[in-house]
């Protein structure tokens, strides 16, 4: 008898630990997805921020009449001038937002898009952008406008292009701060409030 209770109580146990095991086991496992998505999204944002800045500093470089580099604006779409090879051409370039993308496990994702004209070559440097936005200010901080896009005699006037982006993951993770049993998406948030072309600023 004694012998039959302690099968059983070795068993009970045994199966015991085999479920703190497989609990930490999958803990673990949500533990580093969620950990992979923050990385990616950091990741995605960092070089989308790196080019979005890159390519709006060099709004008006070589262009005849740098402000009137920026032929159309609006909250989510920037068309402007500049030669962006350095080849002595005025390339047209533009960044927009793509739509959602509902067959997508996280229906608010989008693609950021760059279209560099003559060529018309366009790349996503974005994929999993759920925000891009714009507001356009002159010299003195002021809004150029309140209405958009930015009426056309108005867009000389901008200066300062304030910029914000925010990646999501295209699919759910554990939260590491409330835990596994809830699911959410990665986010990495990035804006820029001071952007200015050196070329607009230097014949402004």
């Amino acid at each position: 008898m004694t012998v039959i209770l302690d099968l059983i109580g070795s068993t009970v146990l045994g199966a015991f630990v085999l479920l703190i095991g497989l609990n930490l086991n999958e803990s673990v496992i949500a533990t580093a997805d969620a950990s992979g998505a923050d990385l990616n999204v950091q990741e995605t944002l960092v070089d989308v921020v790196g080019t979005v800045e890159y390519d709006f500093r060099k709004i008006g470089y070589m262009v005849n009449d740098p402000k009137m580099s920026i032929i159309y604006a609006d909250t989510s779409r920037l068309r402007f001038l500049a030669d962006m090879d350095n080849n002595g051409s005025v390339d047209t370039v533009e960044w927009y937002v793509g739509p959602q993308r509902n067959r997508m496990p996280n229906p608010r994702v989008r693609a950021l898009y760059r279209r560099v004209s003559p060529g018309n070559f366009v790349t996503a440097p974005g994929l999993g952008i759920v925000e891009f936005k714009m507001i356009f200010r002159d010299v003195n901080g002021a809004l150029v406008s309140s209405t958009y896009p930015v009426p056309s005699n108005k867009l000389s006037s901008i200066w300062i292009i304030e910029t914000t982006l925010k990646v999501e993951s295209p699919y759910q993770v554990a939260d590491q701060v409330m835990g596994t049993d809830r699911m959410v998406n990665a986010v990495a948030f990035w804006r820029q409030t001071r952007l200015a072309s050196r070329n607009i600023k230097r014949h402004g």
